[in-house]
């Protein structure tokens, strides 16, 4: 997966479609398990990415973003789990972790981790989680998981 957004989406979708169970013809999702699996390839994707003397546990936060109310691809400060996890985070890594999310839709998510990872670990760890939560309202509006 490397660069074109709609290919890596839908490799995700997949990813969590072999993991959804049949129960009487129909098919039953978990909304909490298909974010962790989306955050656990994120977090494959950026520890491929880190150089070997980084160490992967920069993105070992369980904290996740709640959903999304709008299409925006925008977080706002409190958004990010608890209160208080983005009211700590300045304006600026506030607006840097909303280009990078604009950024991984239009350019692909490989392409843009390659540029986050040489971000502070907090602001990759928030931009992990975010960006987790809006791939999830992705797929749900692209009907890629239900």
């Amino acid at each position: 997966m490397d660069g074109n957004f709609d290919v890596e989406l839908t490799a995700l979708s997949e990813a969590i479609a072999s993991e959804q169970t049949m129960v009487a013809g129909e098919v039953h999702t978990n909304p909490a398990a298909d974010k962790e699996k989306i955050h656990a390839a994120l977090k494959e994707q950026i520890s491929e990415l880190l150089p070997q003397s980084t160490p992967a546990s920069a993105t070992d936060d369980t904290t996740t973003v709640p959903p999304p109310t709008t299409a925006s691809t925008n977080i706002k400060k409190g958004q990010v789990g608890s209160k208080s996890y983005l009211d700590t985070v300045d304006d600026s890594s506030v607006a840097k972790v909303n280009q990078y999310i604009a950024e991984a839709f239009k350019n692909g998510i490989q392409n843009t981790l390659r540029q986050v990872i040489t971000e502070d670990p907090f602001l990759l760890d928030v931009f992990h989680d975010a960006l987790t939560d809006k791939l999830y309202g992705e797929l749900k509006s692209r009907g890629l998981v239900k």
